[in-house]
């Protein structure tokens, strides 16, 4: 299967947590098999002086800003998710990143350099799997929308509807937490005329329900065309966790859906910010 088009080079990076060295090794020797160069970027295992941080923050910096740099990167892939996106977000060149326009691949904690980069206009957001999910993918799911999300591949899906409707928008995907965290700062981006799709990992019911009136409060639904949520993985009772979601559908205007397959689990639907994706609801 052809993900990737032509030459294609990937630097790795680690914008948050530590990932061990297995897991890079054998993402990178999944990227190759598929034709892409890697260039390891050189602080990806350094540690940092906070225990959830794979380098002290000026380093997780250099080491986009190097990749970003670089003339011959085509597309800057996180290695894993953690903690620790924001703390960067003030120290990454964004300047240099509208001038670059590539691709930055990863989810979960990358949810805050993707919204940064949504709302200062630079490169192309790719919520892709990291290296744990990456060379897992089910060659039917996962690596086929990969490779429509990198050529910006329009998508029509039926999902089903928690407030009815039908949209066609571009989709702006994220980790609930982080976005919630972003909330009030500069790199939260403009939602409206977005379809706004949500997963999380390991979270209690009562706190996506928070998180997400946290979002409403803040205007972050306003204008927006749709809200999709994606998984909710290990985050409790599945009943408790799908009450939540459907009393958020029953507060808005807008259409909402859920079961799109992204998130922390396989199969994982790729999304750019270069595609249109078409919903309607499930019969």
């Amino acid at each position: 299967m052809k993900i990737f088009p032509g030459k294609f080079t990937a630097a790795l990076v680690s914008p948050s947590s530590l990932c061990d060295r297995q897991t890079v090794e054998e993402g990178k020797a999944f990227l190759e098999k598929h034709g892409v160069q890697v260039k390891l970027m050189p602080h990806l295992f350094s540690g940092g002086s906070l225990a959830h941080l794979s380098a002290p923050d000026e380093l997780r910096a250099a080491d986009i800003n190097a990749a970003l740099a670089d003339e011959e990167v085509d597309i800057i892939w996180a290695v894993r998710g953690g903690c620790g996106a924001m703390r960067i977000l003030d120290k990454i060149e964004w300047e240099l990143f509208r001038q670059r326009k590539l691709f930055f691949a990863g989810f979960s904690d990358i949810t805050a350099i993707h919204f940064a980069m949504e709302s200062k206009g630079a490169g192309c957001r790719l919520a892709a799997p990291t290296m744990k999910f990456l060379c897992q993918g089910d060659e039917n799911v996962t690596l086929a929308s990969l490779g429509d999300a990198i050529a910006g591949e329009g998508v029509s899906m039926e999902l089903p509807a928690l407030n009815p409707g039908e949209v066609s928008a571009p989709l702006l995907p994220g980790n609930l937490m982080v976005a919630a965290a972003l909330c009030g700062s500069s790199y939260f981006p403009d939602t409206a005329g977005k379809i706004v799709l949500l997963e999380e990992v390991g979270e209690a019911a009562y706190r996506i329900e928070r998180a997400l009136t946290q979002l409403k409060l803040a205007g972050a639904f306003r204008q927006c065309a749709a809200v999709v949520f994606g998984n909710f993985t290990g985050c409790g009772d599945a009943g408790e966790v799908m009450a939540v979601l459907k009393d958020f559908a029953g507060s808005v205007d807008f259409p909402v859906f859920c079961g799109f397959a992204h998130g922390h689990e396989l199969p994982f639907i790729s999304v750019s910010g270069e595609q249109i994706f078409s919903i309607v609801p499930a019969l």
